[in-house]
This record gives structure tokens, sequence and C-alpha cells, in this order.
């Protein structure tokens, strides 16, 4: 059965756009632009209203958390519980900031869009109360868009 559901685009632009998904059973079968946000009236690109289907279902997502079972560089990995890989990466900055201080925790986020959620709100409020750098960062790319959007637009 067809259903439709507005959400929001997760690619790594900065527009964070409204769109409209199509499910069938509960699988992405069409996503187009939704008049829901003004600033792109509906239009979306082309990378999201062709490439959807094979980003949410598509053979190489993750699906689940995997810890690497092999040397760096192997490949290797094996699937792990979700309690098992936050109690693991818990531990590990646990160990970092005993040893060395929550400044020694740098973070550094890409999570999709350039929007409060993803870049700027979530995460600066977790490291914040852990303590962590404060340092500005942003995505490796960040500064460099940022640039090349000053430098076309103003």
């Amino acid at each position: 059965m067809l259903e439709e559901r507005q959400s929001v685009c997760t690619f790594d632009c900065p527009d964070t756009c409204s769109i409209t998904v199509t499910t069938d059973e509960g699988r992405v079968v069409k996503v187009r632009g939704s008049t829901a946000l003004p600033y792109t009236a509906g239009v979306i690109c082309t990378k999201v209203a062709r490439d959807m289907e094979a980003f949410v279902h598509g053979p190489q997502r993750l699906l689940h958390p995997l810890r690497r079972s092999g040397a760096k560089g192997s490949g290797q990995f094996e699937r792990v519980s979700w309690d098992t890989a936050l109690d693991e990466i818990g531990a590990r900055v646990s160990a970092v900031i005993e040893r060395w201080g929550p400044q020694a925790v740098l973070p550094l986020n890409y999570a999709g869009p350039h929007g409060l959620l993803a870049g700027d709100s979530m995460s600066l409020r977790f490291f914040h109360r852990l303590g962590a750098s404060q340092l500005y960062r942003r995505a490796l790319c960040g500064g460099v868009r940022s640039e090349a959007w000053a430098g076309t637009y103003g």
C-alpha cells in the first residue's frame, strides 16, 4: 500500500530541503520536493530525486554497529549490538578523559545537512556537557564550502 510522508533531506548541503516520500510497505519508491519549505519551493536536486531509494535501501548501507575484527585497513568487521557499541565507545572516550582530561576530546561531526540538528545543536550540547574542547570546528569540507558560497553569492 502506498503511503506519503513528509520528511527532510539528510544529504550534505545547507538547504535541509523538505521532501515528500512515497513508500510501498515501508520501502521508499519515490521522493519529490515539498512546498512546506518556501525557500526551495518544492524543488529538490537530482541526486535526491533519482538516488534516494538506492541510498536508503542499497546494499552498502550500514544497518547495524560493526567492530573492526581484523587489522586496520583489512576491511574485516563483526556485527555487535547497539549496547556493546555504545559501551565500547563510552569506555574509550572515558579513558581519554581520565588520562588527558576532557579537553583532549575534539569533536568533529559531519552528519548530513548543515542545519541546527546535524551541525550546530545536538552535538554541541553533548560535547559541552562532556567538557570537551570548544574549539570552533566544522566538517572537513565546511570551510571550503562556505568560502565558495560567499565567493559565489556574496
